[in-house]
């Protein structure tokens, strides 16, 4: 059997340098830890404003869509007002279906609640 090795203490130049690779190892965590903070905190800051132009651009294509919206309403209005006008009515009554106006004696009023007569 070997005899044991003796046991030497470190010695004082060792020991710095030891503590110094410890040291260097804290300094770059600590680093790294503010520089993600730095960059978590940049993100906090542009993610709102990214998501707010987004919002303002999805408000001015709904402007646009309802302005577009608010034309063909009264566009819709106008050939609504056309298409009930009882001269042109009239006409496809006449023209189209063979229809006429009635002579007064085939006329009959009925009052509300009151049967009808022949």
């Amino acid at each position: 059997m070997p005899p044991p090795a003796p046991t030497v203490a470190a010695s004082p130049t060792k020991a710095r340098g030891r503590a110094r690779r410890i040291a260097s190892r804290h300094i770059g965590m600590a680093l790294l830890l503010s520089a993600v903070m730095a960059l978590g905190g940049v993100l906090l800051y542009l993610w709102p404003q990214v998501r707010l132009v987004g919002l303002n651009y999805r408000q001015s294509q709904l402007l646009a869509q309802r302005t577009q919206a608010l034309q063909r309403q009264k566009e819709l209005h106008v050939e609504l007002g056309s298409l009930r006008q009882l001269r042109r009515i009239e006409d496809i009554a006449a023209q189209h279906l063979g229809l006429r106006t009635p002579q007064p004696n085939q006329v009959i009023y009925v009052r509300p609640g009151q049967p009808a007569s022949r």
